[in-house]
């Protein structure tokens, strides 16, 4: 076998696309991978080729995006690039893949040029890009401080809060180490802290005291280790919550306590003195006793919602924690099993349950602060309908419930927050389908009166609620059964998260019900927010199950 024979059997088993073009600039030499990828000009691959031709027949084709437009200029660019190859560069092509071209002059005048397809390892990098730039999101918009720092006790992150605190931007504190940043007393405490977290491998917290401009605040501080992919600890991370409030609070409680106590002895005392006043004194208990029931009432809704939050945000973590601590022991084997993706799923399956507690009680927050506005604009209600049903439609048919839907024909779009509006429904679906029993049913009914604007109605057969319940239902935290024993999960907030945004659109929401067959919520929205009375033919009349 001669030399030119091997040479073209390496050239055709190589992965890459490899052409090689004589000193004239014509096809030599070319493997299956490089005509398989320009099969759309097959004609123009075949030894003899100019590859001027072969690039003009590219344009022709539109198989080239970024000379669409410019194909002469661009042919110019490229053949002069060619002639005088001076490194690799990257190419979009019209089927969505990038590729990688390196040309190198050759010393007899020839050419060889080699392309890599780099269309996997540019989108791992945008998606890299996308999570550190989320991430970096969250971090920088977090109320709470946060910072990470290597195995050494070098900076590596610190978010504009912790930043704040420290005196440092991100920038000048980065790579350097707690005793470059604090004073050399407080930096041993925070040292200590750090060991003890290298050390054990386990969570710590402290309170730390920063000075801000409205005085000293006190921050609890979470420190806890950061592990690569084989569980061996790469660093520190820590997470500071602002709990001035509180403290302030418990002091103002104990304060308040000690007046009490003080109060309850001059009552004593002025009983013992003044008998005469045992009437009195008398109305003066009942109404201590009035304001004392109130006080636990609140405190009793204080600690439902406390003991409903315990529950709903200590499940999934556990569920994090005991999971992670299964895959970092390897208790199962080395990572690999699929027990192992079986639990990453449901991790990320409770995280996404706590975020959604987190999202409503924030959406909530943001509602009674005055901080929420509309983004408004024309909405066609069949398409917030449609996209509703199929968020919806899964949860639906996992618990055996047949999900209608109703709408009127001829309804015009709506001037809303698209959002908004897709969650309110969302939330009265959802909340509908999870107390409606296997084998009952949940509809949405839509319709429009010119005088009166838009009616959603969500009807479902499940457990119902007592009159009596009603005002509890719609009460922010309220919950109709034990925060303990209820049977199915949340936090109270859906319902008064709902009612808010409808009220935000200027709407109003009304609920019935039935124990034992069902609830009806009723969502109006005024015929102001109509943007054209006049229907748009094309939504027909639509229902059916989904």
């Amino acid at each position: 076998m001669s030399t030119e024979e091997q040479l073209a059997l390496a050239v055709e088993a190589l992965s890459e696309h490899v052409v090689l073009f004589d000193a004239d600039d014509r096809v030599v030499l070319a493997n299956k991978v490089w005509r398989e990828l320009n099969k759309e000009v097959a004609e123009f691959t075949k030894p003899g080729t100019r590859f001027e031709d072969h690039l003009r027949a590219l344009t022709e084709k539109g198989l080239v995006p970024e000379a669409s437009g410019r194909e002469e200029e661009w042919l110019r660019e490229r053949m002069e690039s060619h002639l005088n190859p001076s490194g690799p560069f990257e190419l979009a092509r019209q089927d969505g893949r990038t590729v990688r071209i390196s040309e190198q002059r050759l010393p007899n005048g020839g050419i060889i040029l080699i392309i890599s397809d780099i269309t996997e390892s540019k989108r791992a990098d945008q998606a890299l890009r996308e999570s550190e730039e989320r991430f970096r999101a969250v971090v920088n918009n977090s109320p709470a401080k946060m910072h990470i720092k290597d195995a050494q006790g070098r900076y590596v992150l610190i978010n504009p809060l912790a930043a704040e605190l420290f005196g440092f931007t991100e920038a000048e504190a980065r790579g350097k180490t707690t005793h470059d940043v604090f004073p050399n007393e407080l930096a041993d405490v925070y040292v200590a802290h750090d060991q003890g977290v290298l050390d054990s491998g386990k969570a710590v917290e402290q309170e730390e005291e920063w000075h801000r401009e409205d005085g000293i605040h006190t921050f609890l501080t979470v420190k806890f280790p950061i592990l690569n992919f084989a569980g061996e600890i790469i660093g520190t991370g820590a997470i500071g919550t602002d709990i001035t409030d509180r403290k302030r609070a418990e002091e103002s409680l104990q304060k308040s306590e000690k007046i009490l106590q003080l109060r309850v002895t001059d009552l004593e005392a002025a009983q013992r003195r003044l008998k005469e006043q045992e009437t009195n004194l008398i109305h003066m208990a009942e109404d201590l006793k009035v304001a004392r029931d109130q006080a636990e009432s609140a405190d009793r809704t204080k600690s439902e919602f406390l003991a409903t939050m315990s529950h709903e945000l200590r499940t999934p973590l556990n569920a994090i924690l005991g999971f992670s601590e299964v895959i970092q022991t390897e208790t199962f084997g080395p990572v690999g099993s699929v027990r192992y993706r079986d639990y990453a799923t449901d991790i990320h399956s409770s995280g996404q349950h706590l975020l959604e507690l987190i999202n409503d009680i924030l959406d909530l927050s943001k509602v009674e602060a005055g901080m929420d506005e509309l983004h408004e604009e024309d909405v066609e209600i069949p398409d917030i309908a449609s996209a509703v049903l199929s968020l919806v439609q899964q949860r639906a048919e996992k618990q055996g419930v047949a999900l209608i839907w109703k709408l009127q024909d001829r309804t015009p779009a709506v001037r809303a927050d698209p959002r908004k509006l897709k969650q309110i429904l969302v939330n009265l679906l959802s909340n509908a389908i999870k107390f409606t029993d296997t084998g009952g049913k949940v509809t949405l009914r839509i319709s429009y009166k010119g005088d009166s604007g838009y009616m959603f109605q969500v009807l479902d057969t499940g457990i119902g609620i007592a009159p009596d319940d009603i005002p509890k239902a719609l009460s922010q935290f309220g919950q109709v059964d034990s925060a303990i024993s209820r049977r199915h999960d949340g936090t109270g907030l859906g319902l008064p998260l709902t009612k808010a945004l409808v009220e935000l659109h200027g709407g109003s929401l009304d609920l019935e019900s039935t124990v034992g067959v069902g609830t009806t919520v009723t969502v109006c929205i005024p015929a102001e927010r109509t943007v054209d009375p006049t229907c748009n033919p094309k939504t027909a009349a639509t229902s059916g199950r989904k």
